[in-house]
């Protein structure tokens, strides 16, 4: 059980529990005056949630999940939450998705991690949910970008989360699907750390190209990371204040 201010996420039937990824980049996204939000991948549910949470109270909130039991526990979760009445869940493929509404924003926190590089007991012996949740195979960059595209309405954001080391081949498949780059957050463990993690926010629709917004965003790189813990091992001001609203500590 992992325990916010204002909601609980039950997430014994999760392969994927919360982490602080996710709570990161549901903190750092602007939901603004969004009236329809997309979870792709939803898990546990805790990213839509977050979007509740921050939201319009007259905002609707959907969530796509293809795994048995993260679908039936996100549920749960959602009918146990104060805004139960502005969350659905989906149990699906984002692929085969047929949303009945355009959607001013999409967040997602997706599976990134690629093919095992060496055959080790730990990695054959997870689960096929588990394996889900964790490799690109089961959602690569591609389809999430592009089911992506398709349900928002012009103008939307996304947000999502991808390995620092393919930041720019990222920005560059969203860009193909007309996703364009706005913001990125570097993520580092600390200040001794280089940053493991970016959080994207693209636009799908920009009068400025890919390259000429990746350019941009490498010179300001210093100005747009967070790191999560100081020298001394605890949080920084920077992390507390960003996840303020939803960590019971700070």
């Amino acid at each position: 059980m992992f325990r916010c201010k204002q909601f609980t996420v039950a997430q014994d039937h999760c392969a994927m529990k919360v982490n602080t990824d996710s709570l990161i980049l549901g903190s750092w996204v602007d939901v603004g005056s969004a009236e329809s939000i997309l979870d792709v991948g939803t898990g546990s549910g805790i990213l839509a949630l977050m979007m509740a949470q921050k939201a319009l109270p007259s905002a609707r909130i959907d969530a796509i999940e293809i795994d048995d039991g993260a679908a039936m526990q996100a549920t749960s979760n959602f009918e146990n939450a104060k805004w139960s009445r502005q969350l659905s869940i989906f149990h699906g493929d984002i692929c085969h998705f047929a949303p009945s509404r355009a959607y001013d924003l999409v967040v997602s926190n997706p599976p990134y991690f690629g093919e095992a590089r060496k055959n080790t007991n730990a990695y054959g012996n997870q689960t096929k949910a588990r394996n889900i949740a964790r490799q690109t195979a089961s959602l690569d960059p591609n389809a999430l970008f592009s089911a992506s595209s398709a349900a928002l309405s012009d103008g939307g954001s996304m947000y999502c989360l991808y390995p620092s080391s393919i930041k720019v081949d990222v920005s560059q498949i969203a860009a193909n699907c007309g996703l364009y780059l706005d913001r990125v957050l570097h993520i580092r463990h600390s200040a001794r750390k280089t940053p493991y993690l970016c959080a994207f926010h693209f636009n799908k629709s920009s009068s400025i190209s890919c390259s000429e917004k990746m350019s941009e965003l490498n010179a300001m790189d210093s100005k747009n990371t967070l790191t999560i813990r100081n020298e001394a091992g605890d949080y920084t001001d920077e992390y507390k204040s960003l996840c303020q609203p939803f960590y019971l500590n700070f």
